[in-house]
């Protein structure tokens, strides 16, 4: 009986009725038009399109998915500003706290009938849906788990967020301030993980940013939580974390309510001891921004060290306003001071690398496997097992030989000791990102910003990696194809000009493949390095459907014999019988593009006095073996075709490769 009277008052019920009714009346529309009437449209619809959704939607979710989604997210929050406004309102708050009901009673009664209101509308929905079934063709969506699934996952989610919201109402004085802390709070971790993060790059040389935010947003984003219940249902340890979040929200909410002071209504926050939490928290935040913002929009110390000042300045003072509701703050220096001081401290502790971050790199012994590429997305293989069907011959870049372990190590270590001497931000950089899985299983990953010419400079160590028959195997998944068997046709689709020849029968099959896989075997370090690209794509048709794509390199010369003996050459790239004639000139700008971009640039290119003309035959072919597409070239040439495809075809020639014809006319 006396948990009956802590727990229930009927005033209060009736006025919590009267004023929040109407959300949970709104909230079992919208649901029931979202869900229950949306499978009633589509079993009322033509027969294909009635198959295709009852029987192809995987869950109950997957209907007005984001209208459902939108829903979890802001019905709870509404009904905790409308709930605890009395907190925020100061007659309401004097009022119902002198009242002879304990606040204990008070935050359980609006609490509990909170969840209620949100539990009743999806409950209703689940029993509709429970009816729907007796009479809608759909046995695999509408079975009992599956609207269980629904129900349950829909209550977690909405009671989360509500409590969420609860929790943000004890802290502050105002209810719009709730509800925009509320989303601030979903979203904070993340947030301030990205800022961090970003900012921490600039001091740690090799921080591994994308690796770190990769693997962790996913995980600490409510919103993204939820929205993988379209395709999967919640794990044992979402679902865990879920509930203990809400009870830690329960708990806290219930022990601020009690020491509230009453007179905190209208405040922004109600506890002043969180003050400068808040005020710091801020300026903390805005600097990070201004940071991350300036540094990854100019590149450059001095304007990222501007965003830092001026977004601190900003955040600081319109806190500042918030709190003292105010604008007459701008003689309040103090405080930034200290807080400046302590940023300063900060950034020259975590620069001066105290822990020895930047020079660690495991030693060879202790190191499974290691990983080496330019970005971090396919260093998580468990995503691609599971997500892509043809992950089997796709490009790898774990490396289990010694041999490649050391060299990966001794790259690595070069890219150390250059730390600084270069220029990281100069517009021509790479990625370059190294990964070690130690026998511990920790994995220790570095990411950097290296100059173009690292990749394409000679390295002994980097040489040694492409040489090796790990890397081969690794990078060309050709050469993982084993049984010829399994493929039903090879494409060879031109990179410029319109050939494509297609190989279906089975001894060519055989034949081309092995050739294929010969030239890849035999590659060496200087022919990768070479910069004249490739001819044509080469497409692998399986018998199940799946692709393997690879490269005709303008340096695979047995493919080119192989092509030839069959008299196939001209229907697999373009030759010189397909040129009429080509212009070649000294590069004079930074991009082929800025060439063919505006119609009278086109005009003028052949009619330039500085350029020459090719016409014979065996020119024109010399000058496509060794020309590519790309920006790096010294020389530009354009490609007049006899069968007009687009053209002129522009590309370029390094002075290296250039044709003596060429180099003695344009020197």
């Amino acid at each position: 009986m006396q948990l009956k009277t802590l727990l229930f008052n009927r005033g209060i019920m009736t006025q919590n009725l009267r004023s929040v009714g109407w959300i949970g009346i709104a909230y079992f529309l919208c649901l029931f038009f979202s869900v229950p009437l949306q499978i009633l449209m589509i079993f009322s619809s033509e027969e294909n399109s009635r198959m295709h959704y009852l029987h192809q939607a995987e869950n109950l979710f997957r209907f007005t998915e984001e209208f459902q989604l939108i829903l979890m997210f802001t019905v709870p929050v509404l009904l905790a500003i409308f709930l605890f406004r009395y907190l925020h309102v100061k007659l309401s708050s004097d009022y119902i706290h002198s009242l002879p009901i304990k606040r204990v009673a008070l935050y359980h009664q609006h609490l509990i009938f909170g969840i209620v209101m949100l539990m009743i509308p999806v409950l209703l929905t689940g029993v509709i849906l429970l009816v729907l079934s007796g009479f809608v063709d759909a046995p695999e969506l509408l079975k009992i788990s599956l609207i269980g699934q629904w129900v349950g996952s829909t209550i977690l989610i909405n009671t989360f967020v509500f409590t969420a919201s609860v929790f943000v109402a004890m802290f502050t004085g105002i209810s719009v301030f709730q509800g925009v802390l509320t989303y601030i709070l979903f979203v904070f971790p993340a947030g301030v993980t990205v800022l961090f993060f970003m900012n921490i790059k600039y001091l740690l040389h090799g921080f591994a940013v994308d690796y770190y935010l990769h693997n962790q947003m996913e995980r600490i984003v409510p919103f993204v939580t939820a929205s993988k219940l379209v395709r999967e249902s919640l794990s044992g340890i979402e679902i865990a974390v879920f509930l203990l979040l809400t009870l830690i929200s329960y708990l806290i909410a219930l022990v601020a309510y009690q020491k509230r002071k009453v007179e905190t209504a209208t405040q922004a926050i109600a506890f002043r001891s969180l003050q400068p939490v808040f005020l710091y928290g801020v300026t903390f935040c805005s600097m990070l921004l201004g940071g991350m913002y300036f540094g990854e929009t100019q590149e450059a110390l001095g304007w990222r060290i501007f965003g830092y000042i001026i977004a601190s300045i900003i955040g600081y003072f319109v806190a500042l306003m918030i709190l003292e509701k105010s604008w007459r703050v701008l003689t309040k220096w103090k405080g930034y001071s200290i807080f400046v001081t302590i940023m300063v401290l900060l950034a020259l502790l975590i620069s001066f690398d105290v822990t020895g971050y930047e020079n660690r790199i495991p030693s060879l012994d202790k190191i499974e496997r290691a990983y080496f590429g330019e970005g971090v997305y396919m260093m998580d293989e468990k995503r691609f097992d599971s997500d892509i069907h043809d992950y089997k011959y796709r490009e790898r870049y774990y490396y289990q030989e010694k041999e490649n372990i050391e060299n990966i190590r001794q790259l690595h270590e070069q890219i150390v000791k250059t730390q600084g001497r270069f220029d990281q931000y100069s517009g021509h950089y790479r990625n370059a990102v190294f990964g070690y899985e130690l026998a511990n299983g920790k994995m220790v990953v570095r990411q950097y910003r290296v100059p173009q010419d690292f990749y394409t400079k000679p390295n002994q160590f980097y040489g040694a990696i492409l040489e090796s028959e790990e890397h081969k195997w690794n990078v060309h998944g050709v050469l993982r194809l084993d049984d010829v068997t399994e493929i039903d046709k090879i494409t060879i689709m031109s990179n410029r000009g319109m050939q494509q020849l297609t190989i279906t029968n089975r001894d060519d099959i055989e034949s081309f493949h092995r050739t294929f896989q010969k030239e890849f075997k035999e590659e060496t370090y200087e022919q990768f390095q070479s910069n004249v690209g490739s001819w044509a794509s080469v497409d692998y048709l399986l018998k199940d459907n799946q692709r393997v794509y690879s490269a005709w390199k303008k340096s695979f010369d047995q493919v080119e014999a192989w092509l030839e003996e069959r008299n196939l050459v001209k229907q697999a790239r373009l030759t010189g019988e397909d040129i009429s004639y080509a212009i070649v000139i000294k590069k004079d700008k930074e991009y082929l593009y800025d060439y063919m971009r505006y119609d009278d640039t086109l005009k003028e290119f052949e009619n330039r006095p500085d350029a020459i003309r090719i016409d014979n035959f065996d020119q024109l072919e010399e000058c496509l073996k060794l020309s590519s597409w790309n920006d790096s070239g010294d020389f530009v040439i354009a490609y007049y075709l006899h069968a007009d495809y687009s053209s002129p075809l522009f590309e370029s020639i390094d002075f290296n490769n250039a044709p003596t014809f060429i180099k003695e006319k344009l020197e």
